[in-house]
């Protein structure tokens, strides 16, 4: 019965929960330029700046590789020490989500990154016995005193004291916004929960590479 548990619970620490949404009305493949910000880790909880930096940069590297439409993005290593204002504008009342640069790039479509989870933790493996098998070698003399190897296999229990195992967990979010009009017209929400795992950026890494996959077969029109 324990055994069955802590396989429940293993299992439900390789969680994946993905979720999407595209205005029908849009039309994606008619998009030329496309103006993606830099990811946005102001939220995320990140204490290192290399570490910081690196989500940035692999992010950037990899949104720049994405075909169809030209892509513009701000590289992080010219970014400046305070993010972009969203909605800045050479207007002060503008309340759109779409940025001046967004604009002054020509872009029709807008992308911003939010990174809102990064984080390691660990659960307890509580004390348990498992069962093992081993092969044992024996003998055996016939009637006439001869000797018999055979294997056989023994099953013993082994107690397994209590552990921590480490998970990581990371969730994204992308908006995609109409630059002309400043609409929502699609958007999309990453979050995975790895066990047995003690670097989130292996599990970002997952996250943008289905965002760029996607985002290619959405500008393709395919689904």
């Amino acid at each position: 019965v324990i055994a069955f548990i802590f396989f429940l619970f293993s299992f439900s620490m390789a969680e994946a929960d993905y979720t999407s949404w595209q205005d029908s009305s849009y039309d994606f493949k008619a998009v030329k330029t496309v103006y993606i910000d830099p990811m946005d880790t102001s939220d995320a909880g990140i204490s290192s700046s290399a570490v910081e930096m690196k989500v940035k940069d692999t992010f950037y590297k990899k949104a720049m590789k994405i075909r169809g439409p030209a892509i513009v993005a701000k590289s992080p290593e010219t970014m400046e020490v305070e993010p972009i204002e969203k909605g800045s504008s050479s207007t002060e009342e503008s309340t759109s989500m779409v940025p001046e640069e967004a604009v002054k790039a020509g872009a029709d479509l807008y992308i911003y990154p939010k990174l809102t989870v990064w984080q390691v933790d660990s659960y307890l493996v509580p004390s348990h016995t498992e069962w093992r098998d081993t092969v044992v070698r024996d003998f055996w003399r016939d009637k006439d005193g001869y000797w018999h190897e055979f294997y056989r296999t023994v099953t013993y229990p082994e107690y397994i004291p209590s552990y921590y195992v480490p998970c990581a967990g990371v969730a994204v979010t992308f908006e995609w916004y109409d630059v002309k009009t400043g609409k929502l017209v699609a958007s999309s929400e990453d979050s995975r929960l790895r066990g047995s795992e003690s670097n989130p950026q292996s599990v970002y890494d997952r996250i943008v590479d289905r965002f760029c996959k996607n985002a290619k077969n959405t500008f393709q029109g395919k689904e």
